[in-house]
């Protein structure tokens, strides 16, 4: 009975997890208040899920805004880019069907099309911005190939993300609002981490190659 409750004890180590699940989550609402910051805010999320609650790694509440200040920028410019034009196809839609616009095929079709490729870039793109150090055209292309590479994955993460929205909506309790985004960049981190380790250099070439960058601590 000691040993369960230990430091070293089942019961510690679930409560400390969901207490720096819950930290990370506030720290991410914080983080998106700007809105222009939710990708940003994002990446720093799953970098301090990973790194500081499923690796031990640092404290949680350094290793966030260290995640955010290294993905400010480019946080930032891909968080306008998919506003804006989610917004603009959300309008175009509107227009569509509030005035009984006729329009062809092809124009849903190209619609359509634009709505997934955001969806799967999306759903790639801030972890990623976490992990590596690219332009960020080239994070959107990486997002890209490794939401078609791993469609299982994908799909998963689809269902799941859906899934928990739906779930905190309509079932759970308005407080856990403060778990559950934080909760589902734990878990999913599991299925994602599965995809980048493909595109992971080795750690001895990414210290060779890197440096010191803050953001070679995977190992």
């Amino acid at each position: 009975m000691n040993q369960l409750f230990s430091t070293d004890g089942i019961v510690y180590k679930f409560l400390t997890t969901t207490g720096n699940i819950i930290l990370a989550t506030i720290l991410w609402m914080i983080g998106c208040i700007p809105v222009v910051t939710i990708g940003t805010s994002t990446a720093a999320l799953y970098y301090t899920m990973v790194k500081s609650v499923r690796k031990d790694v640092g404290y949680v509440h350094s290793e966030f805004w260290r995640g955010y200040k290294l993905n400010f920028k480019k946080g930032v410019a891909a968080t306008a880019a998919l506003l804006a034009l989610g917004l603009l196809l959300g309008l175009e839609l509107w227009l569509v069907l509030e005035n009984g616009v006729e329009v062809n095929r092809m124009w849903y079709t190209l619609s359509g099309l634009l709505i997934l490729l955001m969806i799967l870039v999306a759903l790639y793109l801030f972890p990623v911005m976490s992990r590596f150090d690219m332009k960020l055209s080239k994070l959107c292309m990486l997002a890209f190939v490794m939401s078609i590479r791993f469609w299982y994955i994908t799909l998963a993460l689809a269902a799941g993300l859906i899934l928990t929205a739906a779930a905190q909506l309509y079932f759970l309790p308005i407080p856990l609002i403060l778990l559950t985004p934080g909760l589902w960049c734990y878990a999913s981190s599991f299925l994602i981490e599965k995809a980048m380790k493909a595109y992971m250099p080795k750690s001895g070439q990414a210290r060779e190659q890197d440096g010191d960058d803050p953001k070679n601590w995977y190992d």
